[in-house]
């Protein structure tokens, strides 16, 4: 496993152990990181590949994926730069 800035998001990436097992894409929540969602991703899809990025947005030391305006009101603007952000 592994941990790299390469890709600009600090992540973990664990290979694939079993051919043809689709991919995963772990998404922390506020205050998570990277290694989070790891054993829940083992659990849901044994042997398949999983990309686990940390959030880049701090809100209150914690790292998130988008910024919020307030409890609950998502930046929407923020929300689509980060999605592109994280697809590219």
């Amino acid at each position: 496993m592994s941990t790299t800035t390469e890709l600009s998001f600090i992540h973990r990436f664990k290979p694939a152990t079993e051919p043809g097992r689709p991919p995963l894409l772990l998404l922390h929540g506020t205050g998570g990181n990277e290694d989070d969602l790891l054993p829940l991703g083992r659990m849901l899809s044994p042997g398949s590949a999983q990309l686990s990025p940390r959030g880049k947005v701090l809100e209150g030391g914690m790292p998130r994926f988008f910024r919020r305006l307030r409890e609950g009101v998502f930046d929407e603007e923020d929300v689509r730069r980060r999605a592109h952000e994280l697809a590219d």
